[in-house]
C-alpha cells in the first residue's frame, strides 16, 4: 500500500477538493495523493451541506484511497478518519476534541472539523474512496448562523497553527489508522469509542430516512453502525442519520 501523502497537490483556490480528487480518482490517479486548497468556494459536508472554507483559515484536503475491501466495509474508513483528526487535535494541538457519530469532530460541543468520505462502486467492488477533511484553524469568529455551532483551534487554545504543520501531523495519523481500518477494523472501532463521549450511554434522537429514532447509545457494531437502545428495550443498528444529543449522561445497560 502506498504511503499516504507522498504526493500533495496544493491550490490557492478550488470549488471543492473532493470534486477534484474524485475526478482524479476516476481517471486512475494512484492511492495516497492529497489535494489541498487554501480556500474552497463550494466546500460541502455530509447531506449536501455547505462547509465554510475561508482563505487561509482552515486545512482543506482530500485523499485518494483505493482500499481492497467490499463496499459494506467502507464506513470504518470514515471512523478511522475521525480518530486520526481527534488524535491530532488532542495529542498534537492540545485541543479537547470529541467525536459525534459518525464523523463530526467537536471541541467545547461545537464543530471544529467535518469529514466527508465519498466512494465509487461497481457491482460488489469498491473502486475508490475520496476522504475529504476540513479543519477550522484560524477563525476568530464565524458568520452569525455558525457562531453557536462552530469553533476553531485558535478559539479553543488561543494558538495560531500553520496548515502545513497540521497537515504533516494529520497525514501520519491518517496513514496509521487507515491501514489499521483495513487490517484490524475492530481496533479502529475501539479507539473511536474511547475518543467519543457519545459512544455509550447518551440519550439521543437520530433523524433517519425512516423518521426520528430516539434512544440511548450502546456503542458501535463491527460494521461501524451506531447501536441505539430504544425505550422499548429494542436495539437497533443505525447506518446513517443525523445525531442530536438530548442528554449527555451515562445511562447504564440493564
Amino acid at each position: 500500500m502506498a504511503m499516504l501523502g507522498n504526493i500533495v497537490l496544493r491550490f490557492d483556490q478550488l470549488a471543492s477538493t473532493n470534486d477534484l480528487a474524485r475526478e482524479m480518482a476516476a481517471s486512475g490517479t494512484e492511492e495516497g495523493v492529497v489535494v489541498t486548497a487554501r480556500e474552497q468556494t463550494a466546500g460541502r459536508g455530509r447531506m449536501g451541506r455547505n462547509w465554510s472554507s475561508p482563505a487561509g483559515e482552515g486545512l482543506y484536503l482530500s485523499l485518494i484511497l483505493r482500499p481492497q475491501i467490499k463496499p459494506e466495509a467502507a464506513p470504518v474508513i470514515t471512523l478511522a478518519a475521525a480518530v486520526a483528526v481527534a488524535e491530532t487535535l488532542k495529542l498534537d494541538l492540545q485541543v479537547e476534541a470529541d467525536i459525534k457519530w459518525p464523523n463530526d469532530v467537536l471541541a467545547s460541543g461545537r464543530k471544529i472539523c467535518g469529514i466527508l468520505v465519498e466512494t465509487a462502486t461497481e457491482k460488489d467492488q469498491l473502486l475508490y474512496a475520496v476522504m475529504g477533511i476540513g479543519i477550522n484553524l484560524a477563525q476568530r469568529e464565524f458568520p452569525e448562523e455558525l457562531r453557536e455551532i462552530a469553533t476553531s483551534v485558535l478559539i479553543e487554545c488561543r494558538r495560531l497553527v500553520e496548515g502545513e504543520q497540521v497537515l504533516a501531523m494529520l497525514i501520519r495519523r491518517l496513514d496509521h489508522w487507515y491501514t489499521t481500518s483495513l487490517t484490524e477494523p475492530d481496533r479502529v472501532i475501539a479507539r473511536w469509542s474511547e475518543l467519543s463521549s457519545y459512544a455509550n450511554g447518551c440519550v439521543v434522537s437520530i433523524e433517519t430516512a425512516e423518521g426520528i429514532i430516539e434512544g440511548v447509545t450502546r456503542g458501535l457494531a463491527t460494521s461501524g453502525a451506531l447501536i441505539i437502545e430504544t425505550s422499548a428495550g429494542q436495539r437497533r443498528e443505525i447506518t446513517s442519520g443525523e445525531v442530536r444529543l438530548r442528554r449527555q449522561s451515562v445511562v447504564s445497560s440493564p
